[in-house]
Formats: structure tokens, C-alpha cells, sequence
């Protein structure tokens, strides 16, 4: 079965191989095999990670979001991303002054929850000495680090869920939280879902276990090829053509 499975998985990249668009997917690829985890993370750029991710969130359109956060307004907003700052903020204030140049993140909400998460996140502590705390491996090379992921993971996510921190207490968007952080892991979104019922990883797109059961199994193909699961990513996004993966082949591929 998953033999079958590694199968699938290597005919979506030798397919997608032949149409990609140079130089912008080995430029994407690089920018995914670089993004480590880093020891030096200041609590604010973690602050940033969170914010830049509730702004993509919930089917905002991620061409406009980009271009949002490429302005760099998030910067002037959120006072360089300084947490004690950001707690002290009013959400309503925010979208009065600031909702014509971010609109493009679709929902006002989203200016409340940043300043909630904040509140949240100040009271765990420190987030970057949480996931000290969690164990969870910087990178997965071997099986047991695959179980180790897994074993730090669910204390992580019992610590947001203790906390109600929102947004992050879904398993979705804390792998994505860590995906973008650097971590082996790939954020199971619809699209992702999408192609893993299709070969067969799971049969249903939805539920924690099937999830669960995806990123595992990607994380495994990756220890098998020697290959970061954020690669396998952008290959079942491109596969299943998601909006921004689009670019990265020519148009062929989708006819």
C-alpha cells in the first residue's frame, strides 16, 4: 500500500517536471530546502510568522495578501511586530485607520484575533521557549524522528488548546505555523487533502486523523527520497492548481 502510494507520489513529480516554469520553480524550490529553523528567533519575528499567517487565512486571496505584506503596513501596524505593544492595542482603532490600505485580508476580524493571540501568547510565556520545551525535532531525517514530531506536536497543541489561543489551536493551522517556521511538516489544507484522497493516502478530505495520516505519510515519502516535505508540498499544490502554485508550470500541464 505504501509502496503504491510513494508510487503516486513520484509520477505527480516527474509529471510536473516536465512543464515547470524556469527560473521561478527552482528559485521556489531553493527558497523551501533554506528555510530552516532558526535558533535565534526573537519572540517579535515569531509575532510576525503569526500575524502573516491570520492574514491568509480563511480563503483571502493570496495574490492580494502578498502584496500587503510585501508593503510592509503589517510593520507600521503592529509597532515592529513588539508583542507587549501589540497587546495594548484597540482592534476597532486598527481597522479605523488602517482597513483602506489592508482590506485585501477580506475580514476586520482578523485585527481582533492578532490583538487576542497576542494577549494569549504573552500570557504561555515565550513561545520560542514552549517549543524549546516540545522536543520537537528541528529537521527529520529517520522514522523516530517522525514519531518524536508527532509526540512534541500534540503537547504543543494541548498547550494553545489549554490556553485558547485562536486560530492556532487547529491542528491545520499550527502545522502551518511551523511549516513556515521552518519545521518538516506540510500544512493539510483543502488543496493538499484534495490530493492525498486522490492517491490514496486517505479516502475522506477531512477529519483529524485523516490529517494527521497525510503529513505522516509526506514526512515518510520525504525520509524515503531524501527530499523536505515543503517540496512535496508545492508539487501537490501545483498538482492540484492552487492559485499561487499555478505559475510554476506551464499551461499545458492543467490541459
Amino acid at each position: 500500500m505504501k509502496n503504491e502510494i510513494f508510487q503516486h507520489i513520484d509520477n505527480i513529480i516527474e509529471k510536473i517536471d516536465m512543464y515547470k516554469v524556469e527560473p521561478i520553480f527552482s528559485k521556489e524550490i531553493k527558497l523551501r530546502n533554506d528555510r530552516k529553523v532558526s535558533k535565534e528567533l526573537s519572540e517579535n519575528e515569531i509575532v510576525e510568522i503569526f500575524i502573516t499567517l491570520i492574514a491568509y487565512s480563511q480563503n483571502a486571496n493570496s495574490k492580494l495578501v502578498e502584496q500587503i505584506i510585501n508593503s510592509g503596513i503589517f510593520k507600521e501596524i503592529f509597532d515592529d511586530f513588539d508583542i507587549n505593544k501589540i497587546c495594548k492595542m484597540n482592534p476597532c482603532d486598527l481597522a479605523d485607520k488602517y482597513w483602506n490600505k489592508i482590506g485585501g485580508i477580506r475580514q476586520q476580524a482578523k485585527l481582533f484575533h492578532i490583538v487576542s493571540l497576542a494577549r494569549k501568547i504573552k500570557n504561555i510565556g515565550s513561545f520560542r521557549i514552549l517549543l524549546t520545551k516540545t522536543e520537537i525535532p528541528k529537521s527529520i531525517k529517520t522514522e523516530k524522528d517522525i514519531d518524536r514530531f508527532w509526540i512534541g506536536f500534540n503537547k504543543l497543541r494541548k498547550v494553545m488548546e489549554v490556553n485558547k489561543v485562536p486560530f492556532f489551536r487547529s491542528t491545520t493551522s499550527l502545522l502551518h505555523l511551523l511549516l513556515d517556521m521552518g519545521y518538516d511538516c506540510v500544512k493539510p489544507d483543502l488543496v493538499v487533502m484534495k490530493v492525498a484522497k486522490k492517491i490514496g493516502i486517505v479516502e475522506k478530505e477531512t477529519g483529524e486523523k485523516n490529517l494527521i495520516q497525510t503529513v505522516r505519510t509526506i514526512q515518510e515519502y520525504s525520509v524515503y527520497k531524501n527530499i523536505r516535505p515543503s517540496v512535496i508540498d508545492l508539487y501537490f499544490l501545483i498538482d492540484e492548481g492552487q492559485l499561487g502554485a499555478k505559475k510554476f508550470v506551464k499551461q499545458e500541464f492543467y490541459k
